[in-house]
């Protein structure tokens, strides 16, 4: 079955891929495919949810920003830039809760 909706699956996976070596993990062309799902996946406000039909959550806005990075997305790139704005207007990394 599908188990596409959960928002917190992939960057945790990016963030192991990235400690033990990205390129050993992903090509370049896997890379730019999580982008775009991180990107298509970015919602109005600059977060993301917690899966696919969540409003935007702390939990999945820096997990998912985090990702974008590690993939290699500039810090000023605008999807970035949204993020970290709804990071800093909801409290940032600090107030997020773990689950």
């Amino acid at each position: 079955g599908d188990y596409g909706g959960p928002h917190f699956l992939l960057p945790g996976f990016v963030i192991a891929a990235y400690i033990v070596g990205r390129q050993r993990v992903f090509s370049e062309a896997y890379l730019r495919a999580i982008e775009a799902y991180l990107r298509n996946h970015q919602q109005a406000d600059g977060g993301w949810g917690t899966h696919i039909e969540s409003p935007s959550t702390m939990f999945g806005s820096v997990l998912n920003y985090t990702a974008l990075r590690l993939v290699g997305v500039a810090v000023d790139d605008p999807a970035c830039v949204e993020g970290r704005n709804f990071l800093s207007k909801h409290g940032g990394e600090a107030y997020l809760r773990a689950i």
